[in-house]
Parts: structure tokens; C-alpha cells; sequence
């Protein structure tokens, strides 16, 4: 990517910070953190951010070839690549999850910058747990982190950034076919809450990323947002 680099010591929030680029012109951009005071995540939620790589990506609604709901399954395919790549064997949890070991390093919010009717531009956060992490106890047991060194860790924002690149020029049916590899949730009873409740097998993922669902009451369901958990009988 030729895009301009942001480098920032500390920022409460590198998506906030994009947006305020976005909203006074910028239309790409990359920016990083080597920390934030507020990370949030998905659905308002805050987002531990003590140490790792902390980075949001403005991109131009023309240079997404896909349905832009499909950003964050794409994103996340790329970040999966990007940490395979450094040995690891991670896996994704719909939607915008990646595990190690059944623990989460790395979350993904992406958000769409309106003004009026226009979306001016999407702004995708990722939040990657790298290096010595002192988890807050009540996500100890279920966060996890990369432990990789200060150029490791260089070496692993740039590859991510190369794989956005590569899935923003890639076939839909390829990162498909990678995130159905790749997920840690397909063939397992999960829970499903927020636009709709309930509890259910994923079976599928279907052409823009929703996850196919056969309900306990024997419906066919796709989920398009939401929060899932495992179930563990």
C-alpha cells in the first residue's frame, strides 16, 4: 500500500481518529497506535488495548469491489492470512474474531463515515494483541496474545496491510472458501443474540459472509449481525 502512514505514541481511538480525517476530506489513510486509552469494539463495547498493534484503515467506498457488509468478513480473512503467515494457527470467529487456542488476540470493527445521504468513506479498525499483555482478570481465560518481538511485530503490520490490498483486488468466492477453512464455529452449536435470539448449528456462511444457521426448532436462519457464542454441551 502507498497510502500515508499515521504514526501515533497513544490516541484514545485510532477508528475515532479516521473518522475525523475522513470527515475533514481524507479518503484514505492508514493510522496506528502504540496505544489507546478508549479502543472500542464491536457494539459499543470497550476493547483492552495495552499492548499490540492498534491500527484503523480508511478506505474509499469505490475501491470496495464487494457488498460493503461483506468488509469485515474480508478484513478478516486478510488478518487471519497475515498472522498464519507469522506461524501461528489462528482461526475466525464470526464474525470479526480471530482465536488462537480457543482465545481471542484480535478483534475488527469496520464503520461507515457518512455525511447526509454519502457515505464519504469505511474505516476499518483491527486491534491485535502482540507481546507481554497484562490481562485484566475478568478476560484473562479467554484473551490471548501473539509474542512476537518489536520487529516481528513491524513485519506483521505490514503484511497485514498487504493482504487488505490483496483481498480488495481478490475473487469473492476465494476469501470465501478461505473463511469457511478458516472458521472456528462452522459444524458447532452456537447461541445467537442481538437482531434475533436463539440457539442453533452453524452450518454454512453464504455469498456475503452471513452465517447459515439450522435453529434447534429446525429453521434455516441467516444472521447478518448479532454476537454468537460456542455452545459446550
Amino acid at each position: 500500500m502507498h497510502t500515508p502512514i499515521h504514526h501515533y505514541e497513544i490516541l484514545p481511538s485510532t477508528n475515532a481518529e479516521a473518522k475525523k480525517m475522513i470527515l475533514n476530506g481524507a479518503r484514505e489513510g492508514i493510522l496506528l497506535a502504540e496505544h489507546q486509552t478508549a479502543g472500542r469494539g464491536r457494539l459499543g463495547r470497550s476493547f483492552f488495548s495495552e499492548n499490540g498493534i492498534f491500527m484503523s484503515v480508511i478506505i474509499a467506498p469505490e475501491k470496495i469491489p464487494f457488498d460493503t457488509g461483506f468488509l469485515t468478513s474480508a478484513v478478516a480473512a486478510a488478518v487471519c492470512r497475515a498472522i498464519t503467515e507469522k506461524g501461528f494457527d489462528v482461526g475466525i470467529k464470526w464474525v470479526n474474531d480471530i482465536y488462537l487456542d480457543g482465545k481471542k488476540i484480535c478483534g475488527i470493527l469496520a464503520e461507515a463515515v457518512s455525511m447526509g445521504a454519502e457515505t464519504l468513506a469505511y474505516v476499518v479498525g483491527i486491534g491485535i494483541n502482540v507481546g507481554e499483555s497484562d490481562f485484566p482478570e475478568e478476560i484473562r481465560d479467554i484473551a490471548a496474545t501473539l509474542l512476537l518481538n518489536e520487529k516481528e511485530k513491524e513485519k506483521l503490520f505490514f503484511s497485514v496491510l498487504e493482504n487488505i490490498e490483496k483481498v480488495l483486488a481478490e475473487n469473492k468466492k476465494t476469501i470465501l472458501s478461505y473463511l469457511k477453512e478458516k472458521s472456528i464455529v462452522l459444524g458447532k452449536d452456537i447461541r445467537f443474540f442481538g437482531v434475533k435470539d436463539g440457539e442453533g448449528r452453524a452450518i454454512d456462511l453464504d455469498e456475503n459472509g452471513g452465517l447459515v444457521v439450522l435453529t434447534d426448532a429446525n429453521e434455516k436462519i441467516i444472521l447478518t449481525g448479532g454476537e454468537i457464542s460456542v455452545r459446550v454441551r
